[in-house]
């Protein structure tokens, strides 16, 4: 049986990301390999299958091997002769995570790089907040940022350099190349359920109702969609808007901050705040719904997007991102004021309009992702 070992800090998290990796283990598991999760943070294994909608995720790890950054980030020779038990070492959340995947072979070694976020939010200061994330959920309180930062970088270039990297658009292979020229990532788009959410796409029970999906983090700027609802509040449109996504308690104050927005626009009629939604609840909410309002600009790719577009929302989304790449230029905004115009046609879009965008995104779907990810690994294994 080969053996492979999936890299990725907290699956809880639940995100894209985290439903990639969920999928990547999957994938492992329908070719019979044995995999070791190695994580900061370990699984809720509960809560993970009721989000995903994943039934015995847990059964698809053999053993979970609790990680911290510094251990991550080592280099001494245990890590390389533990490394080399594996046929296969892949970092699920390459794009933000530096892993030292020292082994024998390059062609063992698999980065998922989402966007190559590391090198960027160095140059812009603001990867110390990660850090400190990392230190936390590593129990460690007195280490060097400054050296920890070097390293970082260091490991990162050198995970990149020397791995087999796998992005999820061509917005993220070019922004990879642009860092690392000699790359040349291998695009492999992310796993989005379309057959479970087209099966709301004939619904008929839609309301004047706007969607925002996405984890309640700051990098997913959702302040901006409670400024879009202001602005059609303003302009008397009758509307409702669900924000929905996960909460972890690290972000509760974020959390927090929107709640006051909230009060703040005098929106409490109209925008409710939902966590924690499973993907059976998802459903509903979109089968009663007509738009999918994304507010994070430069968004690799945006598999809620190509998920709501599946079920039959229409999509409005900014101008600079990967979800470019499959959202017409029709529906893409520069200003909340441009947003809220598109919200205000896209409401009254037809039924063949709604059928035309879910096709377009079959493409997306978890299959076709599974299968060029197995024809990835297994040319892994016998090369």
């Amino acid at each position: 049986m080969k053996r492979v070992k999936l890299i990725h800090e907290d699956l809880n998290a639940g995100g894209g990301a985290e439903r990639l990796a969920a999928a990547s283990l999957e994938t492992l598991k329908e070719l019979d390999f044995s995999v070791d999760l190695v994580t900061f943070t370990k699984p809720n294994w509960n809560e993970l299958e009721r989000i995903f909608g994943i039934s015995k995720l847990r059964n698809f790890v053999n053993k979970v091997i609790k990680a911290d950054i510094n251990s991550l980030l080592g280099d001494d020779s245990s890590v390389q002769s533990d490394n080399n038990e594996y046929d296969i070492i892949m970092n699920a959340h390459g794009d933000i995570l530096p892993s030292n995947m020292l082994a024998a072979g390059r062609q063992m070694l698999i980065t998922y790089c989402h966007y190559p976020l590391v090198p960027e939010l160095i140059h812009n200061l603001k990867y110390d907040t990660v850090l400190r994330n990392y230190l936390h959920m590593s129990n460690y309180k007195n280490t060097s940022l400054d050296k920890l930062r070097s390293k970082a970088l260091l490991v990162y270039n050198h995970m990149i350099n020397n791995s087999t990297v796998v992005t999820n658009s061509v917005f993220s292979s070019n922004a990879v190349q642009l860092y690392y020229p000699h790359a040349h990532p291998l695009i492999i788009y992310p796993p989005v359920d379309i057959e479970f959410f087209s099966r709301v796409v004939n619904s008929d029970s839609r309301e004047n109702r706007i969607v925002v999906l996405g984890r309640y983090n700051p990098d997913k700027n959702i302040e901006l969609a409670l400024e879009v609802a202001k602005v059609l509040k303003n302009m008397n449109i009758k509307f409702e808007m669900s924000i929905v996504g996960n909460l972890s308690k690290s972000y509760y104050p974020y959390y927090n901050y929107l709640q006051k927005l909230v009060k703040k626009y005098e929106l409490s009629d109209m925008v409710e705040l939902k966590t924690n939604v499973d993907i059976h609840d998802l459903l509903h909410v979109f089968a009663k719904s007509k738009v999918l309002f994304h507010p994070t600009v430069g968004e690799p790719f945006g598999m809620c997007v190509a998920e709501a577009m599946s079920a039959g929302l229409v999509p409005v989304v900014p101008t600079f991102g990967g979800n470019t790449e499959f959202v017409p230029e029709s529906l893409r905004y520069n200003n909340s004021k441009e947003a809220a115009k598109i919200i205000m046609r896209s409401m009254k879009a037809s039924l063949n309009h709604r059928l035309h965008l879910s096709n377009s995104v079959k493409k997306f779907g978890k299959n076709r992702f599974k299968d060029s990810f197995k024809n990835l690994l297994v040319s892994r294994v016998t090369s």
